[in-house]
């Protein structure tokens, strides 16, 4: 466990000694993981690191784009710290081949963890805070989010494919796709929905998220991108 810390430390780029070391490992604790080996997982880090995570996204684009209303800044709140983003962002660093998950879930696919994924990066930045405090939090989520704010500023993150899928099944089967909740999992303040979307009754796209409407967006993108091919 020991080396899975100094990993993780390198991939943070922090080279210091710290004082409470250990919660890097509960940061990367399924509780699937932690069930089953009766240690603690990373559920109320990740509670910690949801607000932290949330607040710095909300901070740098109130301060990086002073024009930009507070509708706007909802939405770039929304897109930035989704599931589908954080995920991606864990991957992207490698964070995400830490992760420890139970036996229940050696065959889950990759959309299937990935709300695991988004979940543990806020609580390695949780990790992160109570180890370095705010400042150094701070500086670290916004290192490895503020390219995404921008991304989402000049549209390039987010793509409404609900409204997509709509307007082509509209065109081509003369009917509308229906959206079914398959799945709802997760603790209270956090809750994974998994939808199914169905165009006249056949199923094209699944997608996971942390709302209904990105679990939505995430089994719209996946039919339109199958329909398209």
């Amino acid at each position: 466990m020991d080396r899975m810390v100094e990993e993780i430390l390198k991939i943070l780029n922090i080279n210091k000694e710290l004082p409470f070391p250990d919660l890097f490992i509960v940061a990367i604790t399924h509780s699937s993981y932690a069930n089953e080996n009766r240690v603690e997982s990373y559920e109320r880090l990740e509670f910690l690191g949801d607000a932290l995570v949330g607040l710095v996204i909300a901070h740098n684009a109130f301060e990086l784009f002073k024009e930009i209303n507070e509708g706007e800044l909802a939405k770039i709140k929304a897109i930035v710290g989704s599931e589908k983003v954080l995920s991606e962002v864990s991957k992207e660093i490698g964070l995400s081949k830490f992760v420890l998950v139970g036996k229940s879930l050696s065959s889950a696919s990759e959309g299937e963890l990935d709300s695991i994924y988004a979940d543990t990066f806020e609580s390695v930045m949780a990790a992160v805070f109570l180890n370095l405090g705010f400042d150094e939090a701070e500086d670290m989520i916004s290192r490895f989010l503020n390219e995404k704010i921008l991304e989402v500023v000049e549209k390039k993150l987010f793509f409404d494919y609900k409204t997509a899928l709509q307007e082509y099944t509209q065109s081509k089967f003369m009917n509308l796709p229906e959206y079914v909740l398959i799945e709802e999992s997760g603790p209270p303040h956090r809750r994974n929905y998994v939808f199914e979307v169905r165009i006249n009754g056949e199923v094209y796209g699944k997608g996971y998220g942390r709302s209904k409407k990105e679990a939505e967006q995430v089994a719209a993108k996946m039919a339109y991108e199958r329909l398209k091919e």
